[in-house]
């Protein structure tokens, strides 16, 4: 019965290497999915140009990445209760598919989008985005003093901080307010994307002329978002400077900002 015993051990090895397995492809599925920017191909790493155009025809479901602004209902929802009741004038920076943006529209709020992905305007205006302008952050096409916000929602990594936070300041109104919202250092992103932190965003703010206000971590899902106490048990990064100082801006948030006529 030797050959017999032989055969069984045999088995039992076949079955723990597989079982091995098993808990590895289970392990990289898990984590391809609580990642808001999931590994891509080496081709798609080498073309950014090519990778945007596909999601601007494709829309972000059928790519390996996605943002919170497109895909989370919450986030959208937590955004808007920062922006305060009354109606304003913003800009997106980096809009996309304009998932966000049309989200807001839907609330009263007056949107432009800019975009330098022709295919994601398009498919932004079909979102209900009507005023989307294709264009550079580093020179923004529009007169001083046009918005109350400008936000980059997900998208400051694409662009240089100097530059577009500069831009920024000259488009904004003399009370406004700049949003930036960015990935927590341990999050996946595509491989163009720089993950700037706090210690940036604020440097580039202050070189702009504008005042930092708030900094906060938040742990976003798709249904929930909340406060997180660290950027390791976050998901988003939320930075808020403001165009001039004020008594509301204590409050640390645009609704405080802008509160006033």
């Amino acid at each position: 019965m030797l050959w017999l015993a032989g055969y069984l051990e045999k088995f039992k090895v076949m079955a723990r290497k597989k079982q091995k397995q098993k808990k590895k492809k289970s392990a990289a599925s898990r984590a391809k999915r609580a990642s808001p920017a999931k590994r891509a191909s080496p081709a798609k790493r080498a073309s950014p140009a090519r990778f945007y155009r596909s999601i601007g025809d494709k829309g972000w479901n059928n790519s390996d990445y996605f943002t919170y602004s497109s895909s989370s209902p919450a986030f959208r929802r937590w955004l808007l209760a920062e922006l305060g009741d009354r109606p304003r004038e913003i800009l997106s920076v980096g809009c996309g598919n304009g998932e966000l943006e049309s989200y807001l529209i839907d609330e009263g709020h007056r949107l432009t989008g800019l975009d330098p992905a022709h295919p994601m305007l398009k498919r932004a205006a079909r979102n209900g985005l009507k005023r989307g302008v294709g264009g550079d952050a580093r020179a923004l096409p529009f007169a001083e003093a046009s918005f109350d916000i400008v936000i980059f929602p997900e998208s400051i990594g694409h662009v240089p901080l100097p530059e577009v936070f500069a831009e920024a300041r000259r488009v904004l109104k003399k009370r406004g307010a700049l949003i930036v919202t960015t990935y927590a250092s341990h999050v996946g992103v595509h491989s163009h994307y720089r993950k700037y932190r706090f210690a940036d965003l604020a440097r580039a703010a202050e070189a702009a002329g504008l005042a930092v206000e708030a900094q906060r971590y938040l742990a976003a899902k798709r249904n929930s978002i909340d406060d997180a106490p660290s950027d390791a048990k976050a998901t988003l990064l939320y930075f808020l400077a403001g165009a001039e100082a004020t008594k509301a801006a204590s409050a640390k948030t645009p609704r405080a900002r802008l509160g006033k006529a």
